[in-house]
């Protein structure tokens, strides 16, 4: 019986590759991650520049005077590395991978265990930014436009694989 179930998800999956070749791990690959702050913030849209500054700790706070704070899960986890040295890199072409230096982002830094306790922190810690999974935001955050630009918008400049 055990047999029969392997040689049949050995078909199934055959018949998928087949179908739908290799955009299947490509699609399951990309990441969109969203900027967000507290839903009473009046930020709007953050410039990826300006961003990279706050996050290397090159700026410490706000034009409204509160400390910068960026809120993320596991920063050593593949895909918030690669979220982080396109945010440290601040849009930077010369941008390559490994060329992040998450040292510089420590002093702003709070690592969180989940992206509920990630959204919690920022929804309460005036002059958080938080870094998240798009398919995790509630109604006690909002998203920043990084550039002008959403989540799900062309061009958008925080999209991993």
């Amino acid at each position: 019986m055990k047999d029969r179930s392997l040689r049949q998800a050995s078909r199934i999956a055959t018949v998928a590759v087949l179908l739908f070749g290799a955009a299947i791990p490509l699609l399951a690959a990309m990441k969109n991650w969203a900027v967000i702050v507290a839903a009473g913030s009046k930020l709007q849209d953050v410039a990826l520049a300006d961003l990279s500054k706050y996050c290397k700790g090159t700026q410490k706070s706000w034009p409204d005077g509160r400390s910068f704070t960026l809120v993320v899960r596991n920063p050593d986890s593949p895909e918030m590395r690669g979220a982080l040295e396109k945010l440290l890199a601040g849009g930077a072409a010369e941008a390559k991978p490994g060329a992040m230096k998450l040292g510089e982002a420590r002093s702003v830094l709070k690592v969180v265990e989940s992206d509920e306790e990630l959204i919690r922190v920022v929804g309460s810690t005036p002059g958080a930014v938080g870094l998240v999974d798009v398919y995790s935001i509630n109604s006690s955050v909002k998203v920043l436009r990084v550039d002008g630009k959403l989540p799900f918008d062309a061009g958008y400049s925080l999209k991993v694989n």
